[in-house]
């Protein structure tokens, strides 16, 4: 069974949102030498990148590693090739790189790595390279768009990240406070609004065509109760009722009663970073 076959068997909320903790292996110093044989030896002409972004030539390269490194750590092997990469020292020069990824797919990329990164505070690379954190962000993507290929998701991560469109929000890696991020399918929520806290947060309304609306709220069960049965930001309205809600997800930042959150000038400096970044469609851009 081919790793994004295991991953679709998955629960996809299961996946995300139930992970261990990530844990750092310590990486021997032969690694660097045997990384390198290891990909010249498989790459067949593939980049760094179209190894570690396919299921069937991760794999062998792992294998060869392993030939030599049986104990090898996954995570280690894959950021250790992207580092030579970067640093030239791999000894065979890439003649097969792929198509670029299609622009219909940046959207959902965009959406599932940020899920990640902000869940736990990585980078791109490491969201790829890590096993565990690839198969969440292969979830993330599923709960986005079920028929989106893994691949393509990956690739378009890649893409992102080369374009620095994923850059993090300064005030996400300030903002702590011990939120919670929460996602749910928009018609789950709407049969169920207690599954919404009644903290004060930021929520997100989007699709597979990327970010909807983004708001505030002191209390978000109440607000987006308002906004689930009649929206006072008629262009919102008009998009969930043209929908009926079907394809539509919101995520929710939750912030505890006594965090900086509870005032309002900070929930909306909050809102306004997402906002610029993520560029819903029915915002008026900050």
């Amino acid at each position: 069974m081919t790793g994004e076959a295991a991953v679709r068997q998955l629960p996809a909320m299961l996946l995300l949102f139930s992970l261990p903790s990530i844990v750092t292996a310590q990486t021997p110093t032969e690694l660097p030498t045997i990384v390198v044989e290891a990909f010249a030896k498989t790459s067949n002409g593939w980049s760094s990148d179209e190894v570690l972004l396919d299921d069937i030539r991760r794999e062998r390269f792992l294998a060869a590693v392993r030939a030599r490194s049986p104990d090898a750590d996954e995570a280690d092997c894959n950021l250790m090739l992207l580092k030579l990469r970067k640093a030239g020292k791999l000894t065979v020069k890439a003649t097969r790189r792929g198509k670029p990824a299609d622009d219909r797919v940046l959207p959902i990329a965009e959406i599932a790595a940020r899920t990640i990164m902000e869940k736990f505070d990585v980078a791109t690379d490491t969201m790829i390279a890590d096993p565990t954190l690839r198969k969440a962000f292969d979830a993330a993507a599923l709960i986005v768009d079920p028929d989106v290929s893994l691949y393509d998701i990956r690739k378009a991560a890649f893409q992102l990240r080369k374009s620095r469109r994923l850059k993090p929000e300064l005030v996400l890696r300030v903002a702590d406070w011990d939120k919670q991020v929460v996602v749910k399918p928009l018609p789950e929520v709407r049969s169920n609004l207690k599954l919404v806290p009644t903290l004060p947060g930021v929520y997100l309304f989007r699709d597979q065509t990327g970010y909807i609306y983004i708001g505030e709220a002191v209390n978000l069960r109440v607000r987006l109760t308002q906004h689930l049965n009649d929206s006072d930001r008629r262009s919102l309205a008009a998009y969930i009722e043209q929908t009926s809600g079907e394809g539509l997800s919101i995520e929710w930042h939750a912030f505890p009663k006594d965090s900086p959150a509870r005032q309002v000038a900070v929930r909306r400096a909050y809102e306004s970073e997402l906002i610029r970044s993520r560029n819903p469609r029915l915002n008026v851009r900050p």
